[in-house]
C-alpha cells in the first residue's frame, strides 16, 4: 500500500504518527506530499512518484485524482515560463469551440466545466460537475470521478454523445442563475421587520439566542413566507411577500466565487464587469490563527461583550449567491432549495473565510455556524447538505485551510459524523468539538450553547483530534465507558418512527453492525425494509440501496409510494412533486442486478461510502448476488466469505449493513428458527442481529410477525406484529392478534350418552389450541 511504498523510499511521511486506514491516510498526507515534491529536485521527485504510483493506483480515485493534480501542477511549474500561456490558451478556444459556460469553482485556479464522461443526458445544470485545474490542466469529476490530464479531457469531449451536448446555435451555454441583489435585500429586510422571529434569535432573554444582528446580515441571512402547499418555489420574488396561508421561512444563501482571473479574460466576462454584482457580497477580515490564546487576543469578543461587531474590508474577491436554502421557521418538515439544482458549488458562509484564513469552523447548520463565530472569531460554515454529510465539492473548497475545527451536533449520530468527516478531511488538520463536554446535560450544538450562556472559546479549547483507531488504552475507553452508562438512550442508535414497538426490542439502528433479515418467499421483506430503510434516512442516515432482484426504477418507485403514504402510480400529477422532495434525501442505488462479484460490489460500497458519508447500506438480497458463482458445496464456502466480508466492511468503515437471505427450502414456514437461513451456521454467527419476517395466519393474511432471534447489542429478543395497509404500501405495527378458541358445538334432539359426552368434550379440548386466521 501507500505507506509501504513510502517506507522503501525513505519517505519521511512514512513514519507520521497520524497513519491509519490506507486510503484515510492518502487523504491526510495528500497536502503534505504534495508540499515536499515541490521543494524536491526534479530527478528525485520523478523516482519518488513512480514508485508511489502503482500502489496509489488501488487507493480511491478522488485522492488519487487529487495527487495527479498536484502532481501534474508541480510538473507544469517546471515549465511554466513557456507553457503556462498555451495551456490557458488552449482551455480557453476549446470551452469556447464546445460553448461552455465555466463556472468559478470554490479554489481560486479552478473551474467547474462540462463533464466529457457524464453530461451526456443530463441538463445543463447537473452537466457542470468537472473540476477543471486551470494551473496543471488536470480535472476530476465529482460526480463519476473521472479524473485526467486536460490532453484526457479533450479526446473524451470528441466522443459522439459529448458532441451532442454542444448547443447548436452560435451561442453558449446559459449564464447561471442570478439572484437580484433588490430581492435579496428584501429578504433580510423581512427578517429586521419580523419582531417576533428577529427578537427570537438576537435577543438575550430566555430561550432567544443571542446572535448580533449584523452577523446575520453579514452572513446573509433573510424571512421569506412560503405557502406550505405548493411544490417548488415558482421564482425568489414569491418568497418576498407571501400570502395568507403563507409561513414564514428563514432563507439562507449559499455562495462561491463570481469569478477568477481565468474567466475575467474569458469570452463571458462582459458579464461580469459591473464592479456591483446581483447577489454579491463581501468578504470578513480574518487573521491568521496558530492558536485559541491569540484568537481570544485578537478578537471582538475580549470581554464577551455582545456590542462589539466584527471588522469588515473590501476584498478583491467577488462572491455570489448560487443557491438559497429555505427552511420554515415553525417546522422542520418544509425545507426546499432555489434553485433545485445548484450549478455552481457553494456553501454557507464561504464569504466570511478572507483569504488569509488559515482556520474555519465546520458546523452541522447555519445558526451553529453564526454563533461560534460570532463567539471564537473563527470564520464558520455549515455543511450544505444534512448535518451529517460532507460532499467532495465541500471538501475541495476546505483543503486550504490548515486547520479545521468540526463542530457537529454532540449525540451519537453527530459524533460517528464528526469522526468520519475528520478521517476524509485528514485527521492531521482536524479538531473535533463537543459542545456538552462530557456533560449529558449540556447543549447539543454552538447555537443552543450561546443561548444559554455557555462560553464557546471555553468549548472550543477543549476539541480534541481524531484517535488512532488500531490501539487504544483504557484512557482512551473511560470518557466512552462513561458516556455509555450514563446516557443509555443516546447509544441506542436511531430509532425508527413508523414502528416504536420494534425500537424497544432492536434498540435503534447502530453503527458497525451487522444484521440479517430472512423469511418465506412473498412474505414482504423487501417492502419492510425498504420501509425502515426510508424510515432511518429521513433522520439523515445516509443509505446505499443495493436490489440484486428487483430494479432499481421499481424499487425506487415503490420507496415513493411509501414515503407519500399514497400510490403515487394513481395520482400522476403528484410525481413531480414527490420526485423533487425524494431527492433532498440521502439515498442512494447500486447499479447492479443478479449475480456480482462481492469484491465489485465492495469496491463500489468503499466509494459510497467515502463519497457520500453512506452509514447504512442494505443488499437485497445476498443468494441473488452470488448466484451462479459456485456449485455444490463450494456455494456455501463463497456465501461465507461473502458474509465475513460484510462484517468485516461493516466493522472497519463503521457503517450497518443489512442483508436479505432466504430460508431453506426444506425448512416448514411453521418450525423457522435461527438455523433455518440458508447456508451455514457462519452467516449467523457472523450476525450482530438475525431478524425473521413470517406470516402471521393463513396465506390470505396481511398480517407479519418481526421476530428478533439474535441481538448482540442487549440480547432483547422478541416480537413485533405488522399488518400491510394498501393505501401506503406499507406496514403499520398493530398490537398483538388474540387467540380465539374454537370449539365444536354438537347438536342433538335427546340426551347425550356417556360416550358421546366423552368423545364431545375431547374433542373441544383439542380445538381449544387451534387459532382462527
Amino acid at each position: 500500500m501507500l505507506r509501504n511504498a513510502l517506507l522503501r523510499t525513505g519517505h519521511a511521511l512514512a513514519r507520521h504518527p497520524t497513519w491509519q486506514h490506507p486510503k484515510l491516510a492518502a487523504s491526510s498526507i495528500c497536502l503534505q506530499h504534495s508540499r515536499q515534491l515541490a521543494t524536491a529536485q526534479p530527478e528525485a521527485r520523478a523516482t519518488n512518484e513512480a514508485k508511489i504510483s502503482s500502489d496509489f493506483a488501488r487507493s480511491d480515485p478522488f485522492q488519487r485524482a487529487s495527487i495527479a493534480q498536484s502532481n501534474s501542477s508541480h510538473r507544469q511549474n517546471d515549465n511554466s515560463e513557456i507553457h503556462g500561456g498555451v495551456l490557458e490558451q488552449s482551455i480557453r478556444d476549446f470551452l469556447q469551440k464546445t460553448r461552455q459556460r465555466p463556472r468559478a469553482g470554490l479554489k481560486s485556479d479552478e473551474l467547474v466545466v462540462k463533464c466529457p464522461q457524464c453530461s451526456p443526458g443530463k441538463s445543463r445544470r447537473l452537466a457542470y460537475s468537472a473540476h477543471l485545474n486551470t494551473t496543471s490542466g488536470s480535472f476530476v469529476c465529482t460526480n463519476c470521478f473521472e479524473q485526467g490530464t486536460w490532453e484526457k479531457y479533450q479526446e473524451l469531449a470528441q466522443r459522439r454523445n459529448f458532441q451532442n451536448t454542444i448547443p447548436k446555435s452560435r451561442t453558449t451555454d446559459p449564464p447561471p442563475f442570478e439572484f437580484a441583489e433588490d430581492t435579496l435585500e428584501q429578504l433580510r429586510s423581512n427578517l429586521v421587520e419580523h419582531e417576533e422571529i428577529f427578537a427570537a434569535l438576537t435577543g438575550h432573554e430566555k430561550g432567544q439566542l443571542r446572535l448580533h444582528p449584523k452577523l446575520l446580515t453579514q452572513y446573509g441571512v433573510g424571512l421569506g413566507f412560503l405557502d406550505a402547499s405548493v411544490s417548488e418555489i415558482p421564482n425568489v420574488q414569491a418568497l418576498t411577500n407571501g400570502s395568507d396561508h403563507a409561513v414564514p421561512c428563514l432563507v439562507f444563501p449559499r455562495t462561491a466565487f463570481r469569478t477568477n482571473s481565468f474567466i475575467d479574460t474569458f469570452d463571458t466576462a462582459a458579464s461580469h464587469t459591473q464592479p456591483q454584482q446581483k447577489g454579491s457580497l463581501r468578504t470578513t477580515k480574518q487573521n491568521q490563527t496558530k492558536s485559541i490564546s491569540s484568537i481570544i487576543t485578537d478578537t471582538h469578543h475580549e470581554s464577551s461583550s455582545h456590542n462589539s461587531e466584527p471588522a469588515m474590508f473590501e476584498a478583491s474577491f467577488q462572491y455570489r449567491t448560487v443557491q438559497l436554502k429555505v427552511v420554515a421557521w415553525n417546522t422542520a418538515e418544509l425545507e426546499m432549495y432555489v434553485p433545485v439544482d445548484e450549478a455552481q458549488p457553494g456553501l454557507f458562509g464561504f464569504h466570511i473565510a478572507g483569504p488569509d484564513s488559515s482556520d474555519i469552523i465546520l458546523t452541522s447548520h447555519e445558526l451553529d455556524a453564526i454563533a461560534a463565530f460570532q463567539e471564537t472569531g473563527i470564520p464558520a460554515v455549515s455543511l450544505p447538505k444534512g448535518p451529517y454529510q460532507l460532499p467532495l465539492d465541500a471538501m475541495r473548497a476546505l483543503e486550504r485551510f490548515e486547520r479545521i475545527y468540526v463542530w457537529l451536533d454532540d449525540d451519537h449520530q453527530g459524533a460517528e459524523a464528526a469522526k468520519l468527516i475528520s478521517r476524509k478531511l485528514g485527521v492531521d488538520r482536524c479538531l473535533i468539538v463537543r459542545t456538552k463536554s462530557g456533560d449529558p446535560q449540556g447543549p447539543r450544538s454552538a447555537s443552543i450553547a450561546l443561548a444559554r450562556g455557555y462560553n464557546l472559546v471555553d468549548i472550543l479549547e477543549q476539541s480534541q483530534p481524531v484517535q488512532h483507531d488500531k490501539v487504544l488504552d483504557f484512557g482512551a475507553l473511560r470518557e466512552a465507558v462513561k458516556f455509555e452508562v450514563t446516557n443509555p438512550d443516546l447509544i441506542r442508535g436511531v430509532e425508527s418512527k413508523d414502528l416504536p414497538g420494534w425500537n424497544a426490542i432492536y434498540k435503534g439502528l447502530r453503527p458497525g453492525e451487522l444484521t440479517i433479515l430472512s423469511g418465506p418467499t412473498g412474505c414482504g421483506k423487501t417492502t419492510v425494509i425498504s420501509q425502515m430503510s426510508l424510515d432511518f434516512c429521513k433522520s439523515g442516515v445516509s443509505t446505499l440501496w443495493g436490489s440484486f432482484e428487483i430494479p432499481n426504477v421499481r424499487l425506487a418507485t415503490r420507496m415513493m409510494s411509501q414515503f407519500a403514504k399514497r400510490d403515487i402510480s394513481s395520482n400522476p400529477s403528484e410525481i413531480d412533486y414527490w420526485s423533487r422532495k425524494f431527492e433532498q434525501l440521502p439515498m442512494y442505488f447500486l447499479k447492479f442486478h443478479g449475480s456480482t462479484q462481492p469484491e465489485t460490489v465492495l469496491e463500489t460500497m468503499r466509494h459510497a461510502v467515502y463519497a457520500y458519508d453512506v452509514k447504512h447500506i442494505i443488499i437485497d438480497n445476498l443468494q441473488f448476488m452470488m448466484s451462479m458463482q459456485a456449485k455444490g458445496m463450494d456455494k456455501y464456502d463463497a456465501q461465507d466469505a461473502a458474509i465475513a466480508t460484510f462484517r468485516r466492511f461493516a466493522t472497519e468503515e463503521n457503517v450497518h449493513i443489512t442483508v436479505v437471505a432466504h430460508l431453506r427450502k426444506d425448512q416448514p414456514a411453521a418450525d423457522v428458527d435461527i438455523n433455518s437461513i440458508f447456508g451455514s451456521a457462519k452467516v449467523t454467527q457472523e450476525a450482530d442481529n438475525v431478524v425473521i419476517l413470517q406470516r402471521y395466519g393463513g396465506s390470505e393474511s396481511k398480517v407479519r410477525c418481526i421476530n428478533v432471534l439474535k441481538n448482540r447489542f442487549d440480547g432483547t429478543l422478541g416480537k413485533v406484529y405488522i399488518s400491510y395497509d394498501n393505501d401506503t404500501m406499507a406496514f403499520k405495527e398493530i398490537p398483538q392478534p388474540r387467540k380465539r378458541k374454537s370449539v365444536k358445538i354438537i347438536k342433538t334432539s335427546g340426551r347425550l350418552s356417556m360416550a358421546d359426552r366423552l368423545l364431545a368434550e375431547t374433542e373441544a379440548a383439542n380445538a381449544e389450541e387451534s387459532i382462527d386466521s
